[in-house]
């Protein structure tokens, strides 16, 4: 069935409503540690998004792109984030509507989004070494902790929004 031109219009407002929130989240200070081996970004909650609808891959993807490259490390992290938040929510989605219980469904979101991390260690590792804990271990280690607090956090509010909002539509 084809959707009709609203709901398209609907989908690439949220799309464009959610990138922009990471980014506007992603800005402000004292909520946000970026740019090393630690990194609390509670934009990365978002990703609990895709539980409820895959047009959340673009938002978190689109998000992921335009904050790296403007407040990150610049194009390779652009690159490199945006194709890791790409691959990353795609299998998010994929495992995700097998699952039934939102329950499991945050906790495996977390714990795939959180493993994932190991991208962004290789990049630091590879590209910024200056800013890695000096191995990739021990930036990976940092990395997984930190993004799995950030979508704890977010899993517990993406979870209260989605008891006043139906975030499936």
């Amino acid at each position: 069935m084809k959707k009709s031109s609203r709901n398209q219009a609907r989908d690439i407002t949220l799309v464009g409503a959610v990138a922009a929130l990471y980014i506007l989240v992603g800005m402000i200070p004292p909520l946000n540690l970026r740019g090393g081996a630690i990194q609390i970004r509670p934009g990365e909650g978002f990703n609990n998004l895709v539980i409820f609808n895959k047009r959340y891959i673009a938002a978190q993807t689109i998000g992921v792109f335009i904050f790296n490259l403007f407040f990150g490390l610049g194009i390779i992290d652009a690159i490199v984030g945006g194709l890791q938040t790409l691959v990353m929510t795609w299998i998010v989605y994929q495992v995700t509507k097998r699952i039934k219980n939102t329950f499991w469904k945050f906790a495996a979101s977390t714990l795939i989004v959180s493993l994932f991390m190991f991208w962004i260690a290789a990049e630091l590792v590879i590209f910024f070494p200056k800013l890695a804990n000096g191995s990739f271990w021990a930036t990976y280690g940092s990395l997984f902790i930190s993004e799995f607090i950030s979508m704890v956090v977010g899993s517990i509010i993406i979870y209260a929004v989605s008891k006043v909002v139906d975030l499936s539509k």
